[in-house]
C-alpha cells in the first residue's frame, strides 16, 4: 500500500535535532549491549578457565616445569631455529631429547651407585648390630668434652645393645618395604617427566605463536604496561632458572673436586647430591655436611676439616657473589622476598617453585611499583 502525500510530508517536515537525538539514543543502547556482552564473555572465559584448571590440578605441576624450561631454553631454540627455519618441529624434538639425558643422566648414575652400595649397607647394619660401631680414635681427645662424648658413644652406639636399640627398626625388610614406597613415587615421577617432556616439545614448537598470543592479552588487560610486565616476568624466570643452575653446577663440580681428594667414598655421587641439593637454599651443605662426618668417623680428622673449609667457602662465594651476578639486573629483589619467595615456593610447589616463587614475588613488586606511580600522577 502506498504511502500518502501527507505522510510523507510529515517524514520530511521531522526535525534534524530529534533524528540526531534518536540516533545517539540508538547508539547508546548498543554501546551498553555490547558492553554488557563483553562483560558476560569475560566471565565465561574466567568460569572455563577455573574449570580448565581443576580438571588439569594433576598436571599443573608438570606443565609448570615444562613452562619454565621453555623459556630457559628459547633464547637457544630461537637461534637455532634461525639456522634451519623448516625444522622446527626437529628442533624441538632434539632440545626436548637433551634436556630429558640432563636429568636423567644424573639421576641413573646416582641410582646405579645406590644399587651397588645397597648390600654393602646392609651387611655393615647387621655388623653393626651385632658388634656396635667403633669410636673414632680421636673422640676421646677433643679438649673440654672428650671424655663426655667418649662415654656417650659407648653407652649409646659402641656397644651391641645400645647399637641394635638405636638401629633394630632398620632391617632387610623394612628397607624393602621402603624401597618399594620409593618405587612407586619414582615410576609416578617418571609419567609426570614424560608430561613435562611432550608439553615442552609442544610449547617450543609454538613458541613464537604462544609469545604472540600472550603479548596481545597483556596488552588487551593491563595497556602499555602489560607488555612491559611480561617481558620482565619471563626474563625473571629465565635468568632465576639459568643462574641457579649454572652456580650449582660450578659449586658441585669443585667440591666433589675436594671429595675426591679429600678421599670421600663414592665421589662422583657425592658431587651429583651436591649439584641437586646446591639449588635448594642451604641444601648442599647436607651433603658435604654428611661427607664430613663420614671422614670424621673413619678417623680423617683433618681432611675433614680442610673439605668443611673448602665447601663452606665455595658455597659461600657461589651463593652471595656468582649467582647475583649471573643472574644480573633481571631480578631485583629485597632479600626478604627473595628469601620468602624461594622458601615458599619450595613448600608450595616442590622443586619448580624455587624459579616459580620468586617470579612470583617479582611480578608482586612490579604491581605495587606501577599502583605508586599511578597514585603520583593523580
Amino acid at each position: 500500500m502506498m504511502a500518502s502525500a501527507d505522510d510523507r510530508a510529515g517524514a520530511r517536515d521531522i526535525d534534524p535535532s530529534t533524528r540526531q537525538a534518536e540516533a545517539t539514543e540508538q547508539a547508546v543502547v548498543a554501546a551498553v549491549e555490547t558492553k554488557a556482552v563483553l562483560t558476560r564473555q569475560r566471565y565465561l572465559t574466567f568460569l572455563i578457565l577455573l574449570l580448565a584448571a581443576w580438571v588439569a590440578r594433576g598436571f599443573l605441576l608438570p606443565l609448570a616445569w615444562a613452562a619454565v624450561l621453555a623459556v630457559a631454553e628459547w633464547p637457544l631454540y630461537r637461534r637455532a631455529l634461525v639456522r634451519a627455519p623448516r625444522h622446527g618441529g626437529l628442533l624441538a624434538l632434539g632440545f626436548t631429547l637433551a634436556t630429558a639425558l640432563l636429568v636423567i643422566l644424573p639421576i641413573s648414575l646416582a641410582a646405579v651407585a645406590l644399587a651397588q652400595e645397597s648390600q654393602a649397607a646392609l651387611g655393615w647394619l647387621a655388623q653393626v648390630q651385632k658388634t656396635g660401631l667403633q669410636e673414632p680414635a680421636w673422640l676421646g681427645a677433643l679438649p673440654l668434652v672428650g671424655g663426655r662424648a667418649d662415654a656417650f658413644w659407648r653407652d649409646h652406639i659402641g656397644n651391641p645393645q645400645a647399637a641394635n636399640e638405636l638401629l633394630g627398626t632398620l632391617s632387610a625388610g623394612s628397607l624393602l618395604g621402603w624401597t618399594q614406597s620409593v618405587g612407586g613415587q619414582v615410576a609416578h615421577g617418571t609419567l609426570l617427566f614424560l608430561i613435562t617432556l611432550v608439553a615442552l616439545s609442544g610449547l617450543l614448537a609454538r613458541g613464537a605463536a604462544i609469545a604472540e598470543q600472550a603479548g596481545q592479552v597483556a596488552r588487551r588487560m593491563l595497556g602499555g604496561f602489560g607488555e612491559q610486565f611480561l617481558d620482565r616476568l619471563v626474563a625473571a624466570m629465565r635468568a632465576t632458572l639459568n643462574g641457579t643452575v649454572l652456580v650449582s653446577v660450578g659449586e658441585g663440580a669443585l667440591v666433589g673436586v675436594g671429595y675426591a681428594i679429600a678421599g670421600v667414598p663414592r665421589p662422583l655421587l657425592f658431587a651429583v647430591l651436591t649439584i641437586a641439593l646446591a639449588m635448594v637454599p642451604f641444601g648442599a651443605w647436607l651433603a658435604f655436611g654428611a661427607a664430613t662426618l663420614i671422614l670424621l668417623v673413619q678417623g680423617n680428622l683433618l681432611p675433614a676439616a680442610l673439605l668443611f673449609g673448602f665447601s663452606v667457602v665455595v658455597m659461600t662465594v657461589g651463593d652471595n657473589v656468582l649467582q647475583p651476578r649471573v643472574i644480573g639486573s633481571a631480578v631485583k629483589l629485597p632479600f626478604l622476598l627473595a628469601i620468602v619467595g624461594t622458601f615458599g615456593g619450595l613448600e608450595s610447589l616442590g622443586l619448580v617453585g624455587l624459579f616459580v616463587g620468586p617470579v612470583v614475588m617479582v611480578a608482586m613488586l612490579l604491581i605495587w611499583r606501577q599502583w605508586m606511580q599511578a597514585g603520583r600522577r593523580l
